[in-house]
Parts: structure tokens; sequence; C-alpha cells
């Protein structure tokens, strides 16, 4: 099953004010005339970015799928996870790079010491359907309907 990620407001501004940003730099390189190599090498540059950023808004996503937790943000494949090494998930407003398009967070302890930082849209079933296969996984976020409370 795939979850996309939460878009919140203070990252979909950041995004959009940087697309805007590269889209108007091609369009003033454009306009300007690509008259030498420097200005086809920034023209390429710009644009290349500007996929890279329209990629990661429109593909940055979570899947469940046979006993594993997947993470894509964009182009990278971020992360595989086994979901019997979750241990424990918990709410978090941390604001580390992290493939999570908005700031109403998730991070995920697995394995021994490894954490990841993800941002699906519907949290409590995300969380549930990664309690169905492995039940011992303690939710520490503030959500109410998830199948295993834990005390904060």
């Amino acid at each position: 099953m795939r979850y996309y990620s939460k878009k919140g407001p203070i990252i979909t501004i950041i995004t959009w004010s940087l697309l805007m940003g590269l889209f108007g730099t091609i369009v003033i390189l454009l306009m300007n005339g690509i008259d030498n190599s420097d200005s086809l090498f920034g023209l390429i540059i710009v644009s290349i970015s500007l996929v890279f950023v329209i990629w990661l808004w429109i593909n940055t996503y979570y899947e469940i799928n046979n006993g594993d937790l997947k993470i894509i943000a964009g182009p990278f494949k971020y992360a595989l996870i086994s979901i019997n090494e979750i241990k424990a998930i918990e709410s978090t407003k941390n604001i580390i790079t992290s493939p999570a398009l908005s700031m109403d967070r998730i991070e995920i302890h697995y394995n021994k010491w490894h954490t990841i930082i993800i941002s699906p849209k519907n949290q409590i079933k995300f969380i549930n359907e990664l309690q169905k296969i492995n039940p011992k996984i303690v939710d520490k976020t503030y959500n109410k309907n998830s199948i295993n409370k834990s005390v904060m």
C-alpha cells in the first residue's frame, strides 16, 4: 500500500517559491538569449534543478509491501526497512532534512540505533498498517486511534 507524503504549509511555501525562482531564471535566460556556453550551461543546470524539485514534490511516498517499508523521495530510493525491525514510532517536529514534505512528522526507530523521519498524509492508517505486520511497534505518537497505545 502506498502513502504519499503530507504537504505542509511551510514546505509548500518554500517549494513553490523555489519553483517560481527557478522558472523565472529560465525565462530570464531565454529572454536574454543563449549566446555562449555559459548561458547554455546555466539554462541546463536551472532546468535540471526545476525538474528535480517537481519530481521530489510529486513523487515522495512511503510504500508498505511484503513486510518492508520502502521510502521514495523523487528519484531516490531513500530507504528499505524491514517492518519487523521497527521498534517505535513517535511524533516529531524535528526540522532535520528528511523525505517529508510537512512539519507534521513521525520518527521511525528501527534496528538498534537507526531512525528516519517521514510525513504520511494519513498517519493513523499508516501506523495501523505497520502494526498489523509488527504488533510489537510502540506507538508514541499523539494520535489516539492506532492499535498499540503507549504512555508518553
